[in-house]
């Protein structure tokens, strides 16, 4: 019953967030440079929340995205869904472009925390990095400059994305939980496995969920591996750790 209600509740949200904003605005104030482009999406209670980014993957922006926040919002969270590519542009995966552009992606999640708490209904609480894939990687790569981040979920990534090393990426990390498939053909589960290791390594705290027969992009639902099943664990998981991590403390 539960995989049943957040499956058709998922629907329902696309229903609702037809009226919302549906592709990135740069979000005020405008002297913030890089800008913040991305949809903001508030819990219907009023008081202060936990705030949540989510980072899109290597293909870049969707507005599945817009959706998703929506399910976080309903969990308690004030959650922005960036688009860190939009001042920047896409890269291809493994190319020195990638590279060239990744303090660029960092820029733009740093300011996207610094706009997020901002927000009165944020202020004063702490952050957590939600990263598919790419975004996963740029969580890693960043989380440990911004104290106001308190937790990171990464879902089919790894560190070491960046100009950076894996073991240089971890260093004093907030707590990560990580969420892999171990037939991903795109991001190898062995990544997770690294990430793990070198996070516990480093005395920070990680915890690591694998999925059986599980490729990459298993939460999203306009790929072919899309399982609801493992999406609907993955999520559970994933509000359960934020709000360990962002609410409980």
């Amino acid at each position: 019953m539960r995989l049943v209600a957040i499956f058709l509740g998922y629907f329902v949200l696309v229903l609702l967030c037809r009226g919302c904003a549906r592709e990135p605005a740069r979000l005020p104030p405008s002297q913030l440079a890089p800008g913040v482009w991305g949809v903001l999406v508030s819990p219907d209670s009023k008081g202060s929340h936990a705030g949540v980014i989510l980072l899109h993957g290597s293909m870049g922006w969707r507005t599945e995205f817009v959706d998703l926040a929506r399910i976080f919002s309903n969990n308690g969270f004030v959650v922005l869904t960036i688009d860190y590519y939009a001042e920047t542009g896409r890269t291809p995966t493994g190319s020195f472009a990638k590279l060239e552009a990744w303090s660029g992606y960092q820029d733009a999640v740093r300011k996207a925390v610094e706009y997020l708490q901002s927000i009165p209904s944020v202020s004063g609480q702490p952050v957590g990095l939600v990263g598919f894939s790419r975004g996963a990687f740029l969580a890693i790569s960043i989380a440990s400059s911004l104290p106001g981040v308190g937790a990171i979920v990464s879902f089919y990534g790894g560190g070491g994305g960046g100009p950076k090393s894996l073991e240089e990426d971890v260093q004093g990390l907030p707590p990560v939980l990580i969420l892999h498939g171990d037939a991903d053909a795109v991001v190898p589960v062995s990544f997770a496995y690294e990430l793990r290791d070198a996070i516990v390594a480093s005395g920070g705290e990680a915890e690591l969920h694998i999925y059986e027969g599980v490729g990459h992009s298993f939460n999203a639902p306009f790929v072919p591996g899309y399982s609801a099943k493992v999406a609907d664990d993955a999520y559970l998981r994933t509000f359960k750790f934020l709000r360990k991590r962002l609410i409980s403390r």
